[in-house]
């Protein structure tokens, strides 16, 4: 999927796939980072579906299994 050129204009863009990772593990939802195709650089996305999910996620998702 291709990042249209007005959700690119509107999105935080992080310099880097760290710094973005950063800010993914702290927000209330899921999310995860991906290169844009327009600005090379990083932004934050909550489509997961079929997509390889960052660390920090599935570990968290692992300790909330075992709280239950």
């Amino acid at each position: 999927m291709r990042t249209k050129p007005g959700h690119c204009a509107r999105k935080r863009r992080f310099a880097s796939e760290a710094a973005a990772n950063d800010m993914a593990a702290i927000a209330q939802v899921t999310l995860r980072p991906y290169r844009c195709g327009l600005c090379r650089q990083w932004h934050l996305t909550s489509r997961t579906k079929g997509m390889k999910l960052p660390p920090f996620e599935l570990a968290r998702r692992k300790a909330a299994a075992r709280d239950r």
